[in-house]
């Protein structure tokens, strides 16, 4: 019997995509993503707020009916029993192995099997632009959305059960993430007309019929997130901003930034943080995945086809922020790259030689992404963990910053291993600004620290700060403790502010106070 990359035992595979997705997780005390620590602090804050005078200063918890609660909820808990770090290191997990596992459900469902071109594209699929990003609910969400669609593909002929089962699935996707929510909505369509069409045209009132089913779906979810306060984000920011930069000539440089974050986002879909090298893995990667339709080697399950279609599109279309949420065309690769990841399978009249070829490119793609992932991670962990050393040595006081300054004039010299400093300071005792918008998370910013945050805030804003006028405008903001990171003469010395500790490329300073 001759046997194919389809046939061949996926045991050593999966144990091999398993075991290099683990060690980057492993290499570093806290991973370099740029707003995961952020979240991570959110939950930590939302689990010892009852118990604590300081975080009680500075912070309320907001809990309300959200469509982005998923971790939080699931994250509070998490911090109630596990050590912060450990937490973390644990939610990271799930956000990593979700979209992984949505993949192998979803490929199951359409192919009726799992080849090693799905494990390896799978595997691709986990480290990704958006886990880099720290965007922990989508990716969550994009876990939960993969495994519905192939729910709803697998239960075709169990109508009722499919209805009532998927309806779940959307209102618990919902409450993980509104934007997930919507994309699977929008595939979900593709799929149905897709099933619809396999035979010819099925008439109108086939076509209304399950037009209203999905909408039925969507009713629950629908009125839920009209009575919440995300609602009031509205369509309008995207069609303002334009119009704003419409209005003081600068909408060709916005359309054009636009549009290079588009191809920046498409080529870093499967991000290694190595920006130059994840340009030229993207048009390696696409370009094998186009190379293998156009050739023959593989091809897109039918019922997928339109919904690939449609990420395509969207990647085009897709505003940059709706709802109060951002980056949003650039997580539209990573759907595409997932969709692809389920639904490609190996074409059994290609050359079989051709189909090893192709198998084997996208097996030393995925283990040279995790080979350059895993090595800059373990830089960063160096970085890490000389800041973590620091932290447990020195009295950080009760109100904390970071101030990126370079990040602000230059997003070329930004390094994703900076981000999650500041937020560190919160197991420290320290209180520091985070993510705590009440139309968008369970949190709000009160007392002393709401001073700090809008100092924060406008640094980030504003391209012309230096570092001693950034610092100098969170001391006046009566921040005691400021990290910051700097490619200048290390370390910079800054009049009114003592250096607590610094390993290039952080500074820790103190804010210095008469006694």
């Amino acid at each position: 019997m001759i046997t194919t990359p389809q046939s061949r035992s996926l045991r050593p595979v999966l144990a091999l995509t398993l075991l290099a997705s683990l060690i980057p997780l492993c290499v570093t005390p806290v991973l370099p993503l740029t707003d995961f620590y952020a979240h991570i602090a959110r939950y930590y804050i939302l689990a010892n707020l009852p118990d604590s005078t300081t975080l009680q200063q500075n912070y309320e918890a907001a809990w309300q009916l959200l469509p982005n609660l998923g971790l939080d909820v699931l994250g509070t808990g998490i911090m109630k029993v596990l050590p912060p770090l450990l937490g973390a290191k644990l939610i990271a997990g799930l956000i990593i192995a979700a979209p992984f596992a949505g993949i192998l459900y979803l490929s199951r469902v359409l192919h009726g099997r799992l080849s090693a071109l799905t494990v390896f594209l799978a595997g691709l699929v986990a480290y990704n632009h958006i886990l880099i990003w720290g965007f922990s609910n989508f990716l969550l969400g994009l876990g939960v959305l993969l495994g519905a669609i192939g729910y709803w593909i697998a239960t075709q002929d169990r109508p009722v059960r499919q209805l009532a089962v998927t309806a779940c699935l959307g209102l618990i996707l919902f409450f993980i993430h509104g934007l997930a929510f919507a994309l699977w909505g929008l595939l979900l369509g593709m799929v149905e007309l897709s099933l619809a069409f396999r035979s010819g045209y099925p008439g109108l009132p086939v076509l209304l019929r399950k037009a209203a089913r999905l909408a039925s779906i969507a009713i629950a979810p629908a009125v839920i997130f009209l009575q919440t306060k995300t609602a009031s984000g509205g369509v309008a920011t995207p069609v303002s901003n334009l119009l704003a930069h419409a209005e003081q000539g600068t909408l060709w440089a916005r359309l054009s930034t636009e549009a290079y974050l588009r191809v920046d986002g498409f080529l870093r879909v499967a991000e290694s943080t190595w920006r130059t090298f994840d340009w030229g893995f993207g048009v390696l990667l696409w370009g094998v995945l186009i190379g293998g339709l156009i050739t023959g080697i593989w091809r897109i399950d039918r019922r997928m086809k339109l919904a690939v279609a449609l990420c395509g599109l969207l990647i085009l279309i897709t505003p940059p922020n709706l709802f109060g949420v951002g980056h949003l065309s650039e997580r539209i690769p990573l759907l595409m790259l997932a969709l692809l990841a389920a639904s490609l399978s190996l074409n059994p009249s290609a050359r079989l030689r051709s189909q090893q070829i192709a198998v084997a490119a996208i097996a030393g793609l995925f283990l040279l992404r995790n080979l350059m992932l895993t090595v800059g991670w373990y830089q960063d962990g160096k970085i890490y963990a000389s800041y973590l050393e620091a932290l447990n040595l020195h009295d950080t006081r009760s109100l904390g910053a970071g101030a990126y300054v370079e990040d602000a004039k230059d997003s070329w010299v930004f390094k994703p291993s900076c981000r999650p400093l500041s937020f560190l300071m919160i197991f420290n005792g320290t209180a520091v600004p985070t993510f705590a918008n009440p139309t968008q998370q369970p949190l709000r910013i009160v007392g002393p620290l709401a001073s700090v945050q809008g100092a924060v805030q406008k640094i980030a804003l504003e391209a012309n700060h230096t570092l001693p006028s950034a610092l100098n405008a969170l001391s006046n903001a009566k921040a005691d403790t400021i990290v910051t990171c700097s490619t200048e003469s290390f370390p910079p010395q800054v009049p009114g502010f003592e250096i607590l500790a610094a390993t290039e490329p952080w500074i820790l300073y103190q804010r210095i106070t008469s006694k």
